[in-house]
């Protein structure tokens, strides 16, 4: 039986992650496809080119000591708004753009932060390995703005189909490739599960974003825009996360989006909530295992 792994989106909340992953390989359950959104996709490709979880770790580490200069810009574009703040991708988004665009005229380029150190860093990751070169399955996700369609990356240089998948928009520019122009994939796909699908039996999905709604206090025009986006990307998620045969879901509410400082934080929080669900998943995979052998058997006297 193929075990999928979907891994959602989060910026530096996508180290809990790596936490996760390392918390699977303690419990013996083997991962034997991988999907990745946004940041997702960075850790999902880094497992899929290594297939040992510790190798992850130790790369991912040394990256964010020899490029801090990249990073703490990464955080300080995303602390100048009150994005981080928020728990909704397309609710920061519409904050990035009152800060930034509405109220802010002297900011007139199509991006707040240059691409071009940060290929260096996806380069530095991934080198010149292929998708094909993967020791494990691995697809990525990103969104076509020129068609407002999902695509699902699986040729090609990794870092390319890594850095598509993980342009959040404002911050980083669109990727130009043949006739598409992509953007991140959490933007219509937060997890994404439905890449698995046909392709694995058994579906494990990470959601780094918030589920659960309360209808807060609206006070003005730019409250109802956010709370009708924050109403419908709650939907968005709800839907990519559909068909996962198990899900989770750890409350990072104390994490913000530009925390990378808290690394090594958000990694031991990922082990020890996956940890936690360790024995509920096993006994999950197992009662998957015993129908699909059932229904297989059934099939098997009746022909």
């Amino acid at each position: 039986m193929k075990i999928g792994l979907a891994l959602g989106g989060g910026v530096a909340r996508g180290f809990f992650h790596i936490g996760a992953i390392k918390a699977l390989e303690k419990a013996k359950i083997k991962i034997d496809i991988i999907s990745g959104t946004s940041i997702g996709s960075l850790i999902g490709g880094l497992y899929a080119t290594n297939a040992d979880i510790k190798k992850v770790e130790e790369c991912t580490f040394k990256i964010l000591e020899q490029h801090q200069k990249e990073i703490a810009l990464l955080k300080t574009s995303f602390s100048a708004t009150n994005v981080e703040a928020k728990t909704q991708f397309i609710e920061k988004f519409v904050d990035l753009a009152k800060e930034f665009y509405i109220w802010n005229l002297r900011i007139a380029k199509p991006s707040l932060v240059a691409l071009k150190p940060f290929i260096k860093i996806f380069t530095n990751l991934f080198g010149e390995s292929h998708f094909s070169d993967c020791k494990i399955p691995f697809f990525v996700t990103a969104v076509d703005i020129a068609k407002g369609e999902v695509v699902t990356i699986q040729d090609g240089p990794i870092y390319k189909g890594v850095l598509a998948s993980s342009s959040y928009p404002g911050f980083f520019p669109p990727l130009r490739t043949e006739n598409k122009l992509l953007i991140d994939g959490g933007v219509l796909m937060p997890v994404p599960v439905r890449v698995l699908k046909g392709k694995s039996d058994f579906i494990i999905a990470i959601n780094l974003e918030k589920t659960d709604y309360k209808l807060p206090h609206v006070r003005n025009a730019m409250d109802l825009m956010n709370l009708a986006d924050r109403i419908r990307y709650r939907r968005i998620i709800q839907e990519s996360l559909a068909g996962a045969n198990f899900l989770i879901a750890p409350d990072l509410e104390d994490f913000c989006w530009g925390d990378f400082s808290r690394a090594k934080e958000l990694v031991e929080k990922g082990e020890v909530e996956t940890a936690k669900l360790a024995e509920k998943l096993i006994k999950a995979i197992n009662q998957h295992k015993f129908r699909k052998f059932f229904f297989l058997d059934r099939l098997f006297k009746h022909s």
